[in-house]
């Protein structure tokens, strides 16, 4: 009986060894997957750090590059408005200029008016006394208009 006892317990360890085996096996996998896993995290948390790194780096530029915008709209408004300005004194100096041409025409017609009657008279009559009078008008009215 010893024998047979002898061989069970024989079998039993060996049984047992073989158990004890196969849990070591399957710890030792669930052991590497678990490091894998947490590798896996790891990484996944570092780029997640890395992105949101990244995301301020950018809102911060965004909100610079609005600022910019708001500054250049401004700038652009303010020429909008200094161009209507030049614009208005433009058609006001085009009006100006309009009015003093009218003004030049009807003087320079008046002057030739006032020397064909002068040249007239003097050819009427030796009178010269009466005839001074008009052409000294007539030249200082000319005068201030070519100034101008």
């Amino acid at each position: 009986m010893k024998d047979i006892v002898l061989v069970i317990a024989i079998l039993m360890a060996v049984g047992m060894s073989v158990v004890v085996v196969r849990f070591a096996e399957k710890a030792d996998k669930a052991g590497k997957t678990l490091e894998e896993e947490r590798y896996s995290r790891m990484v996944a948390e570092e780029t997640l750090q890395k992105n949101d790194a990244k995301l301020k780096a950018y809102q911060e530029e965004l909100k610079e590059d609005q600022s910019k915008i708001a500054k250049i709209a401004d700038i652009l408004e303010q020429e909008k408005g200094v161009n209507a300005d030049l614009r208005k004194q433009y058609d006001e100096l085009t009006a100006s200029k309009s009015d003093l041409d009218v003004k030049l025409k009807t003087l320079l017609q008046e002057k030739a008016a006032a020397e064909t009657a002068l040249h007239a008279q003097t050819q009427a009559g030796p009178s010269t006394a009466s005839t001074q009078p008009v052409a000294q008008a007539a030249g200082p009215v000319a005068q201030s208009v070519a100034g101008h």
